[in-house]
């Protein structure tokens, strides 16, 4: 339900026009000056305002100019009226940002057509800012790399379901990538120009869980001062990514299911049903199917959710793909550098159980100790090495607890203690 801001210091006539957008199914509230409209504007939401260009002590122009001057209220359209309309006062509300302009007295019938031709412009703009964000991330932030068998194999499967309305389980150890699948899953299909909207189930309270998902009207809780839209209704057209869904509490997973089933929900405190088309995909680093014969996850959810799954392997059985990784990886430091082939020989030999995210964070550790353009093997500082100062490719096992002991019991070994 679109909201709407009337400020006007003309009692009668902003109570009328309220009274009447209400009856049209808009939410209304009125303002009887700038300054009572900029303070509801600090706590709530507006799609739309209409301003009187003549009040006090702040007057339409200058409330206009400090809506458009906010970034939470920038995207406002914005239609002026006045009972002393010029041509000079209504370019300069133009050129403020006003969307239209009115004189006093209107007709209620070309304000609605005003109104309607405004809240379709403020839609579009957003519409379109969703389309450059998804753009940008289709550009920037998905790329599956890699020629191996079992890369090839997972893209081959994502084009081949990609388009089905069916929920995805996507299984992988942490760090393979399993986000990117998702991605892959929504760019590589019908709703690729509708929102992706990635949640992570294991960072967020579980007391609050339910609210980021399905949302909650003004007063459902301690510290809900307005009405929130959850992720659910963000995403609808287009594509949910529950990631580490196996973290999700219990009694959220019931109502998650019921919503898998139905598509339906209801925001925290509200009795109205709402429903939304969304294509579910969800992502575990542990093994659902055990979960649930230990009782932390729900067998009927688990079912529900693996129609198809999809697993993604370790970078340990796919090291062919390291080279081609690691260049990607290096290009999107912006800077030009490369591995030596002693560098490159470490890599292909270290079994990396981070995965894919460990290689990023070593590149970039490799990148700021590399004083040139070429990172050696000491660069990288894989774990089980260490760099000798005297040569920036050689690389030594690191000592033991035991060998240290040892060692500090030699001779002189008291001179390169802290004492």
């Amino acid at each position: 339900m679109e909201r709407i801001l009337v400020a006007d210091d003309e009692q009668d006539l902003r109570e009328l026009l309220v009274s009447r957008l209400k009856r049209k199914g808009f939410e209304v509230f009125g303002a009887a000056d700038g300054e009572e409209a900029l303070a509801l504007l600090q706590k709530e939401r507006y799609d739309l305002g209409i301003f009187d260009i003549r009040m006090e002590p702040m007057d339409g122009l200058t409330l206009l100019e400090e809506v458009k001057s906010r970034p939470d209220t920038l995207e406002m359209e914005v239609v002026m009226l006045t009972g002393h309309g010029t041509m000079e006062t209504a370019i300069e509300a133009m050129k403020r940002g006003a969307y239209d302009y009115l004189t006093k007295p209107y007709n209620l019938s070309e304000l609605e057509v005003v109104i309607s031709k405004a809240l379709e412009k403020k839609k579009l703009t957003e519409d379109n800012q969703t389309m450059r964000n998804l753009m940008h991330a289709r550009d920037n932030d998905f790329d599956i790399v890699g020629k191996s068998s079992a890369v090839e194999q997972v893209k081959h499967l994502i084009r081949r379901v990609a388009d089905a309305d069916a929920s995805i389980l996507i299984e992988g150890e942490s760090g393979t990538g399993k986000e990117l699948v998702a991605k892959g899953l929504h760019y590589w299909s019908k709703r690729a120009a509708e929102p992706f909207v990635a949640v992570n189930a294991g960072a967020i309270p579980d007391q609050l869980i339910e609210s980021e998902l399905f949302g909650h009207v003004k007063g459902a809780f301690t510290g809900a001062q307005k009405d929130k839209k959850g992720l659910v209704e963000v995403a609808d057209q287009g594509t949910l990514f529950l990631d580490e869904i196996g973290e999700m509490p219990l009694d959220m997973q019931v109502k998650l299911l019921r919503f898998l089933e139905t598509g339906s929900f209801r925001r925290v405190g509200e009795t109205k049903e709402r429903h939304v088309q969304v294509r579910t995909v969800a992502a575990t680093n542990r093994s659902l199917i055990e979960e649930a014969r230990e009782g932390r996850f729900r067998e009927d959810l688990f079912y529900r959710l693996q129609v198809m799954t999809i697993e993604v392997p370790p970078l340990r059985d796919r090291k062919e793909d390291i080279p081609l990784l690691a260049d990607y990886f290096l290009s999107k430091q912006g800077k030009a550098k490369r591995l030596t082939d002693t560098a490159m020989k470490q890599l292909m030999s270290y079994d990396f159980p981070g995965n894919i995210r460990e290689l990023m964070h070593i590149l970039e550790r490799g990148c700021l100790l590399c004083p040139g353009a070429e990172i050696e093997g000491g660069d990288l500082m894989l774990p089980g090495t260490f760099q000798d100062p005297q040569d920036r490719d050689s690389v030594s096992p690191v000592q033991t607890l035991e060998e240290v002991e040892r060692d500090s019991h030699r001779p002189g070994a008291h001179l390169y203690r802290l004492e």
